[in-house]
């Protein structure tokens, strides 16, 4: 029913140091989904009061329905014609912070063109009565209460609202740059008392840092390190093998370190050798989670974040494992597949070897297995590459069919992966050729560059 999350090794950490607090209040800055609320709620229940604070819309409203405040959001004049539907569904508090909740997920579509957005606000009018019920009932049912909210800037409501000797825990968003902009369908669509604030900027960071600091009993997760605050180190939480750690500072209390396990499977077969010849039969073997985790930790980019597949694929020559790929559902036009991962064994005697790897990916036999995880019609594939050149060498030639469709420069606005200067956006056909055609025509144009 929330959107995102805190970690739960990182809100077992909160629950552990809040019981050895004392006093009544508890204060939580930049209160995002109310996660932390929730974990000191079931830790107290109604024995302790717990205040928030935020900035954005969303998380104002549920801030404001916690506390039991009233929720003053109406329909701009602009979108009266394309959302006057929602009205009967705005008087009500709780109904109209489940309309509020819900219009997270679909109000991004509303007003643009084209078949994709057009079906997707088809779709949310069809189940709307549906969903907006099940949203509605789980926020009647919601225990969590608030002592206040504060809707401003979290300098002001540390320096005005927090009392001196109050615990105070707080997960600052400073370095999530889409936070804003995930909840700004709601600010455009919705007439709401938007609170002043000023620019986060690196001083503004530093002086929140301070501020939480300057107290007796405090929690503040940081997903930088700080070396000046090693002393008050009360935690590391990293879930995820390339995930980015959470560091956890306190003033007094237990240490805990939390690292990721990722289970891994061996695949039942050999892999090319460096001096293997390819031989002349192409296959694509179904993997499991923890078989392609095994073979994408020893062969992919470990620049690349790691994702949790749709289906992934072992592809093999002969019996002999060269490779893997795996897709995600679609991600914008609902025909095109994402390919979120495709790498080749390293040390085999082949250079462009990544390249029959993407093909094999966009046989008919690929397309197959999609299409049956999908139990739709899929007819092409997208994905997105990384690099400092201003073409990609796996993707750019000599695969039938494939187009540069995108190339961003990396700037302070867009950083891309904040490693390389362009990210380029590629796609092409799935299923124009099979597995053998596939093979037969990357030995012709590729097969003879070797190391």
């Amino acid at each position: 029913m929330f959107h995102g999350s805190i970690p739960a090794p990182l809100r077992s950490i909160i629950y552990e140091h809040a019981g050895t607090w004392p006093g009544e209040d508890i204060y939580v800055g930049c209160s995002g989904n109310f996660t932390i609320e929730r974990v000191l709620h079931a830790r107290f229940g109604d024995q302790r009061r717990v205040h928030g604070n935020d900035i954005q819309a969303y998380s104002c409203a549920l801030g404001w329905y916690l506390a039991g405040e009233p929720l003053d959001y109406t329909l701009r004049e602009e979108y009266e014609e394309s959302l006057g539907w929602l009205k009967p569904y705005l008087d009500d508090r709780t109904d109209l912070l489940a309309t509020l909740m819900l219009g997270t997920r679909f109000l991004q579509y509303v007003g643009r063109e084209g078949a994709y957005y057009e079906r997707m606000m088809a779709a949310t009018r069809d189940q709307w009565e549906r969903m907006h019920e099940k949203t509605a009932t789980k926020l009647r049912n919601l225990e969590t209460r608030l002592g206040s909210f504060y809707a401003g800037d979290v300098r002001d409501y540390l320096d005005q609202e927090v009392p001196e000797d109050a615990p105070v825990v707080m997960f600052p968003p400073f370095y999530s740059s889409d936070y804003q902009a995930q909840f700004a369908p709601i600010d455009a669509a919705f007439n709401w008392p938007e609170p002043s604030f000023d620019e986060l900027t690196e001083e503004g960071k530093e002086r929140i840092i301070e501020q939480v600091q300057d107290r007796p009993n405090w929690v503040l997760g940081l997903h930088i390190e700080r070396p000046e605050l090693r002393d008050k180190l009360a935690g590391v939480v990293q879930t995820a093998n390339r995930g980015l750690p959470i560091y956890v500072y306190a003033a007094a209390g237990p240490r805990r370190i939390v690292r990721p396990r990722q289970p891994v499977e061996p695949i039942p077969m050999p892999k090319i050798s460096a001096d293997d010849e390819l031989g002349d039969r192409m296959t694509i073997h179904v993997l499991t989670g923890g078989q392609f985790a095994a073979i994408r930790s020893q062969f992919m980019s470990k620049t690349i974040k790691p994702g949790s597949p749709l289906i992934a694929c072992g592809v093999a020559v002969d019996g002999k494992l060269i490779g893997a790929f795996a897709y995600l559902p679609p991600k914008f036009d609902p025909n095109t597949a994402y390919l979120m991962s495709d790498f080749p064994v390293s040390w085999t005697r082949y250079r462009r070897l990544a390249k029959l790897i993407v093909m094999a990916a966009s046989t008919k036999e690929a397309q197959l297995l999609v299409q049956r995880s999908l139990s739709k019609r899929i007819d092409s594939w997208a994905t997105t590459a990384f690099t400092d050149r201003p073409n990609s060498a796996k993707y750019g030639r000599g695969i039938p069919g494939v187009k540069l469709q995108k190339r961003t420069e990396a700037s302070s606005k867009d950083p891309g992966d904040g490693i390389h200067r362009y990210q380029l956006q590629y796609g092409g056909p799935l299923g124009a050729y099979d597995l053998n055609e596939a093979l037969t025509l990357w030995k012709t144009k590729h097969g003879k560059d070797l190391r």
